[in-house]
This record gives C-alpha cells, sequence and structure tokens, in this order.
C-alpha cells in the first residue's frame, strides 16, 4: 500500500506533538500543564511565560492534529519545525546529544517534519482526499524556511536578552 510508511512516520511524530502540546496545556501524560510550564518559560528566558506556554502548546496540538491527519501537511510541518527551532535554541548550551539535555530530538523532530512536507502525507491522508497534497522540494524547503523563520521571530521578540 503506497504511502503506509509516511503514514506510519505521521502518525508518531504528529502524536507525539499532540503529546507535547496536551503535556504543556493540560498536564496529560505526567505533563507539567499551563502553570508550570509557564513558569519554565519563564526560567527559559521568555518573558511572558504564561503567553508562550499558550502558543506552544496550541500550536504543538494544531501541529500534531495536522500532521496525523495529513492535513495541510507543509504548514502543519512548518509549525512543528518551529516549535523545534525553540526547544533546540533552549538546549543549545548542553550540546548536541539528548542524554546530556541537548537539542538532538528537536532536531530528528524537526528534519522528520521537513521530510513530511518535501514527500507529502501519502495516499492515506486528508491532503489526498481532497485533492490538495502538495509535495516536492519547493514545499519541503518552504515547510523548512518558514518553520526557521517563525521559530527564530519568537526566539528573537520574546525573551530575554540575557538567557
Amino acid at each position: 500500500m503506497a504511502g503506509t510508511g509516511r503514514l506510519i512516520i505521521r502518525g508518531v511524530v504528529g502524536g507525539l506533538a499532540i503529546g507535547f502540546g496536551g503535556r504543556k496545556l493540560f498536564g496529560w501524560f505526567g505533563g507539567s500543564g499551563h502553570e508550570r510550564t509557564a513558569e519554565n518559560f519563564e526560567k527559559f528566558g521568555y518573558r511572558n511565560g504564561r503567553a508562550m506556554a499558550t502558543l506552544a502548546g496550541v500550536t504543538e496540538l494544531a501541529a500534531g492534529v495536522g500532521l496525523v491527519t495529513g492535513t495541510a501537511t507543509p504548514l502543519a510541518a512548518a509549525a512543528l519545525i518551529g516549535e523545534m527551532v525553540n526547544a533546540a535554541a533552549v538546549h543549545r548550551r548542553e550540546g548536541l546529544w539528548a542524554e546530556n539535555g541537548g537539542y538532538e530530538y528537536p532536531v530528528v523532530l524537526a528534519t522528520a517534519a521537513t521530510c513530511l512536507a518535501w514527500d507529502g502525507p501519502g495516499a492515506l491522508s486528508v491532503d489526498r482526499l481532497l485533492g490538495r497534497e502538495r509535495t516536492g522540494p519547493v514545499w519541503g524547503v518552504g515547510a523548512l524556511a518558514l518553520g526557521v523563520a517563525s521559530g527564530t521571530a519568537v526566539w528573537r521578540l520574546f525573551r530575554d536578552e540575557t538567557y
């Protein structure tokens, strides 16, 4: 069946994004919930932790649903990439490797999202069902560029320079 591998990747990556958002907003799966997540954002140097916790949680939920269902896949991928740019930036001082608190995992998720935008969601997707599946390098590079630009903008505009 064509697209089965992409369906699996969408399910895992999108499902994890939904979990990230739910952990931030609602404390799902043992997560911090909104208040503690807001405090953590402030510790990471963001000026308005409550707004950032909301923005991050909603973005992750929406990106996850988009990826799982294969809806507006390049936009969903760009949203997840933007989130992962911020996650990588927060963990940049610890280096690359996740076992040291580094940014390895955000890089892997951003790469998977880029590949989904590039190759499209596959046959079992809302995009394909509606005849709106977009694939190819323009969509992959476009999602990557939009994600990096939006993630960098959030990082630059909404945090204190002291962090």
